[in-house]
């Protein structure tokens, strides 16, 4: 229900009163402007005919500002009153309307507006203003602040004189609210993306800053506005990379991560993943961008991948290492083989040069007989049986030579080449430890070899050879030490181990494991291996004997010839103390050659 004007007389000559101190500011005071007429209300009357009230310029207004919230006054200057709209007191909190004295206003008006607002008004009523819109805080009822924005004209006389003043005040405190939420919103976005550890930039297309955060000025560095002024493309370390992200963002709309690089004042380089996006700053189109700084990853990288080239260089010279020291292991066996040779072939060759020598000086002295005319029968028919004994001496250790000569060429042809061919095991086997007797005979070992009758492989007897080879040599070095452990009793002048002091035993036996696979049993009653050693024997370059001429690679030939061109496995126990034993298991029929497959060894 509309309510009735209510007129609140003021004293004109208050001094706390509002109206007093601005007549007070007025008085003497000429108007800037032309005068404005005022407006009276005019009641208007119920059109003819019509049987229903029609309400009056001031019952529509009151129902305007009851439906708006707001609130008007009208102030008469020249008698000293002013009539305030019941919306007034209810939006400072009133239930009732409350008397009004004159200086209800301004007890109300915020301490820190008063003299802001006064002066506004001030102004106004003195002309030097057209209207007047200003904001400021009344004190509510329940003890808040209300904020108000009001919005008003001051009515003239002809001479200028400002004779009323009028308008409407608006409750804008929720809007006022909303603000501070906004601009506190507004303030911590703006801090979070100042810490943020990524670099946020707005910029127009063509290169001109709109917004950079603290991220961005020490990616590029430069100070912020040094970092605004300087055109976007001059940042590139290559120019041509914008160009081609602009193409890109024409052609995609949006993307992310591209690895560019920026270049600063000081001449380094900063690797960045750019991502591009379009926003629109204050009614203008504008380029979003996110820098996320990888230059230490992307050092991090470049020096990866050069210890990587390293490594694998390293890797290379080792590899080359490793299979030159293996072809200088191998051709050390054949070293040692030659020198079973010369060793082996010097006995018969003696006797046969012995026997060729005594047939020589027999038919020389038989020669000097019968030219003399003094041969007789009986020295005749000795000469004779003595020719026939010392070429049969001839022959037979000729034959011995050839023998051992053929063996031996047989032994080093299998173990020097990778030729495939099927052969008798344990005939093999025997052969090769043939060709051991230099080696063996100095430590006096004596080796036992046992195998299944008419086993037969189809195979590769020279790395069988090289691995059974490996396999004697560690044991005579590391199992019985060099044979040592009878001191140097029993040694002849030539260095040979005198029968009857025996070092140890190495058993080798060989049996078909099923009909395709066979097992081949290598141990020795020597040293043993020490627990924590065991895992490394077959562990390239790893020895015991260092300084001592071990290398370290018998055990890492044998192990990597057993897993590869002969295709089985290779496992080892030993029991410190009283021995070892390695054990062989082999395919009858040996794979085709191929690159040799990496493989575990196996412990016991």
């Amino acid at each position: 229900m509309a309510a009735e004007p209510v007129m609140v007389a003021l004293a004109a000559g208050a001094v706390g009163g509002l109206l007093g101190v601005l007549l007070g500011r007025y008085t003497g005071r000429r108007a800037a402007r032309h005068p404005s007429s005022p407006h009276p209300a005019t009641p208007a009357g119920a059109r003819p005919g019509h049987g229903f009230h029609e309400p009056d310029v001031g019952e529509r207004l009151e129902m305007a500002l009851e439906a708006t919230g707001a609130a008007v006054w009208d102030a008469d200057l020249m008698a000293g009153t002013c009539w305030w709209s019941d919306t007034f007191p209810r939006m400072l909190g009133f239930r009732t309307r409350p008397a009004m004295p004159p200086d209800f206003w301004e007890r109300r008006l915020h301490p820190e507006d008063r003299e802001r607002v006064l002066a506004h008004i001030a102004s106004h009523l003195a002309g030097e203003t057209s209207a007047y819109a200003y904001s400021y805080r009344l004190r509510h009822e329940a003890g808040g602040w209300v904020w108000i924005a009001a919005k008003g004209r001051a009515f003239r006389d002809e001479t200028g004189r400002a004779v009323r003043y009028a308008g409407i005040m608006t409750d804008i405190t929720e809007a006022r609210r909303q603000e501070e939420r906004l601009r506190a919103s507004e303030e911590r976005l703006l801090k979070i993306m100042e810490a943020a550890p990524i670099a946020v930039n707005v910029t127009t297309r063509d290169g001109r800053w709109l917004f950079c955060n603290a991220q961005s000025v020490r990616l590029m560095g430069r100070d912020r506005s040094e970092l605004m002024r300087t055109p976007v493309a001059d940042l590139y370390a290559d120019p041509a990379d914008r160009d081609a992200l602009i193409a890109r963002f024409d052609r995609e709309g949006a993307f992310r991560n591209a690895e560019i690089r920026f270049r600063r004042p000081d001449g380094s380089v900063v690797w960045v993943l750019s991502s591009w996006n379009s926003i629109e700053l204050d009614g203008e189109a504008a380029l979003l961008t996110w820098l996320y700084d990888i230059t230490d990853r992307k050092a991090a990288e470049s020096a990866m991948i050069q210890a990587r080239e390293e490594a694998e260089q390293a890797l290379a010279d080792l590899r080359e290492a490793q299979e030159s020291l293996i072809q200088a292991e191998t051709m050390a066996s054949l070293g040692q083989l030659v020198a079973g040779v010369a060793h082996e072939i010097n006995t018969p060759i003696g006797i046969g040069l012995t026997a060729a020598s005594h047939i020589g000086e027999q038919a020389q002295v038989l020669r000097d007989r019968f030219t003399g005319n003094a041969l007789r029968r009986s020295e005749f028919l000795e000469f004779l049986d003595g020719l026939s004994e010392s070429s049969r001496l001839l022959m037979a250790n000729i034959d011995r030579a050839a023998s051992l000569v053929q063996s031996f060429k047989q032994v080093a042809v299998d173990q020097s080449s990778g030729d495939r061919r099927v052969f008798e095991l344990g005939g093999y086997i025997q052969e090769l430890l043939f060709s051991l007797r230099p080696r063996l005979k100095r430590t006096n070992l004596r080796v036992a070899v046992e195998c299944d009758d008419e086993l037969t492989m189809d195979s590769f007897p020279g790395a069988l050879g090289q691995v059974l080879t490996n396999l004697v040599i560690n044991a005579v070095v590391h199992a019985y030490g060099d044979g040592d452990r009878g001191g140097d009793r029993g040694i002849d002048r030539d260095g040979d181990r005198l029968a009857g002091t025996p070092v140890g035993t190495i058993r080798i036996t060989a049996q078909a494991d099923g009909g395709e696979r066979v097992r081949i049993d290598f141990i020795d009653d020597g040293a043993g291996i020490a627990p924590e050693h065991l895992s490394k024997v077959f562990d390239p370059f790893f020895t015991t004997k260092r300084g001592q001429g071990g290398s370290g690679l018998g055990l890492h030939i044998v192990f990597n010839t057993v897993t590869g061109p002969l295709g089985g496995s290779v496992s080892v126990q030993s029991w410190p103390g009283q021995g070892t034993r390695f054990t062989i298991q082999l395919p009858r029929e040996a794979p085709a050659m191929q690159p040799a497959v990496a493989a575990e060894p196996a412990l016991g």
